[in-house]
């Protein structure tokens, strides 16, 4: 779960420091995702190697060393198909969860620099992945923000729920 716990103690100030570098930001995410390291959601095996991609491609691409699947730390996420830097989205989501009410897109955009349209474009993703998160989980910690950003399009189920969770990620 992508918790209010996940930003404390820390300042907007912070979270320019910890992210200054695309591999930290890439980093967190792949934290996000993986928590106990690389699973392929194709097969489950654990071992994977990163593919150098020849179009420049900023995002590291993860390939599984057992089934050859390919995926990045977005892909199977509310963040996949984004071309917005992933600095913007840990931007955008620390204030979004930091905040103890709802904040408008306008207050997010100016604050982190993020254009408006994106800025609004990425709370709706927020916004839908924490619906179903709601939907599917039972609140279990009031003083936490649920937003599961990483099993967006997931639907749990009696029959092919294991499914439908590798389709998901």
């Amino acid at each position: 779960m992508f918790r209010k716990l996940l930003f404390i103690d820390l300042t907007f100030t912070d979270i320019h420091t910890l992210y200054s570098d695309p591999r930290e930001e890439e980093r967190f995410f792949f934290d996000l995702k993986w928590k106990d390291g690389f699973v392929c959601s194709k097969c489950g095996h654990t071992h994977c190697m990163t593919v150098i991609r020849k179009n420049g491609s900023l995002r590291t691409v993860y390939q599984c060393s057992h089934c050859g699947y390919q995926e990045s730390v977005i892909a199977g996420t509310a963040l996949e198909g984004t071309k917005a830097p992933l600095l913007s989205w840990i931007l955008v989501m620390f204030v979004f969860v930091i905040s103890k009410t709802g904040t408008s897109a306008k207050y997010i955009s100016d604050l982190t620099g993020v254009s408006y349209h994106t800025t609004k474009f990425m709370l709706r993703k927020i916004r839908q992945a924490q619906k179903q998160d709601n939907e599917t989980h039972a609140a279990t910690d009031c003083n936490a923000i649920g937003l599961d950003v990483f099993s967006y399009g997931e639907r749990n189920t009696e029959s092919g729920a294991g499914e439908q969770k590798a389709k998901a990620m």
